[in-house]
């Protein structure tokens, strides 16, 4: 890269309110040519911003790059203020949504994606950087990888069907085979010997009823959560659940994702908030009524979802997890993610190191001892309790 080119590309790190919002409109073209995921869209971002980072105390660390003054990369990122420390995450709440970089994919996309990593380790004064679920094979994975102070590093599946060019929605379900014993319309049959079944796409203008559907839903995913043990602090937040609302309708940007119902007798048993495609939709979280489990309504209405995606021309993305209903209708597609925290300075290496003193006290405190047995020795500080990270794969 010559000098010419090298002294008309700038980073800057967005604080500000009104300087993010005035991205708006280059942020939405970026987008639209790098065929961004729905995380990734100024909307989403600028709704996570106002309804769920900004009531939780974040400061906002939006990264963007501009060559010959055009907006070529975003990255929107925040700090969370953990007692003397910072940590530095994605923008919103950290979810079941993967970490990427908006960029488009070309030959500058490379060294764009390691100015934004340098940009973040070191003008964003955070002590520890925390992404969720990236993505092998990103550049941003290859970078984070080589890191050499690692705190945590953990690898998820993740499953997305390709649905686009399949044929007709006949064609593609031959190519399935059955989800615990039923084809696909099967757990509907099933379901109608309760009653009279029927499946609804809110419109996103009705405010009121979508936001009396998204605190059902949640309520029933707090059940299956304490049931399964899949806990998240977001379920209990009102913050997030007015957040889930404004993705569906808000007078500020355009609509972002549907609320797809399934009634038994005209009362909801499952629901899901499932985003618009560019061109792949992600299915964002679900919920069911536990009293009717054993017809699976649950099943239902991701059929239904995907039905939806495929019918208007989306790919669907269904985040984290190996849950069977996602490996099926993925037909086996998955890719692993990594959760991974990094040590960015200095006193955070020490915070690290204070941890690790204190878990080896307590450990030491809790090995009972034996007369005529060698005292037990405490842990070393700074010993790493974090899984290895993978060797980078060019």
């Amino acid at each position: 890269m010559d000098g010419t080119t090298q002294s008309a590309r700038r980073y800057e790190v967005i604080s500000g309110e009104a300087e993010f919002r005035a991205l708006q409109s280059e942020w939405d073209a970026l987008w639209s040519q790098a065929h961004g995921y729905a995380y990734q869209s100024f909307g989403f971002c600028w709704l996570a911003w106002k309804y769920v980072s900004k009531p939780h105390g974040r400061k906002l660390k939006c990264i963007v790059c501009r060559d010959d003054g055009k907006l070529v990369l975003v990255w929107p990122l925040a700090t969370i203020r953990r007692l003397l420390w910072r940590c530095l995450v994605p923008l919103g709440p950290e979810g079941g949504d993967l970490t990427s970089v908006l960029v488009e994919d070309n030959e500058l996309t490379g060294e764009l994606v390691a100015g934004a990593w340098d940009v973040a380790r070191k003008r964003c004064g955070a002590d520890f950087i925390h992404l969720s679920y990236v993505r092998e094979g990103l550049e941003l994975w290859s970078l984070v990888s080589r890191e050499r102070r690692v705190l945590v590093a953990e690898p998820y599946t993740v499953s997305a069907a390709t649905l686009r060019g399949q044929g007709s929605w006949d064609d593609y379900c031959r190519t399935l085979g059955t989800l615990f014993g039923k084809r696909p319309g099967g757990f509907a049959k099933k379901l109608s010997k309760e009653g009279t079944v029927a499946v609804r796409m809110l419109d996103p203008a009705e405010e009121s009823e979508t936001a009396a559907i998204i605190e059902w839903m949640l309520k029933c995913k707090r059940v299956w959560s304490e049931r399964t043990g899949k806990w998240s602090e977001w379920l209990d937040s009102p913050e997030f659940e007015r957040f889930l609302g404004k993705l569906i309708y808000s007078s500020e940007v355009p609509s972002i994702a549907r609320l797809i119902v399934v009634t038994l007798d005209e009362t909801p048993v499952s629901a899901i908030v499932v985003t618009l495609g560019n061109p792949c939709a992600s299915a964002v979280i679900a919920g069911f009524d536990p009293h009717y489990g054993k017809c699976c309504p649950g099943l239902i209405t991701i059929e239904q979802c995907v039905k939806w995606a495929f019918e208007s021309g989306y790919d669907l993305d269904f985040g984290v997890g190996n849950e069977d209903f996602k490996i099926y209708w993925s037909r086996g597609q998955t890719s692993t993610a990594w959760t991974v925290r990094t040590i960015n300075t200095h006193w955070g290496l020490l915070a690290a190191h204070a941890r690790n003193a204190v878990r080896g006290l307590i450990a030491h405190a809790k090995t009972p001892w034996r007369p005529g047995a060698a005292a037990p020795h405490a842990d070393e500080p700074g010993s790493s309790h974090a899984p290895a990270m993978p060797s980078h794969r060019a």
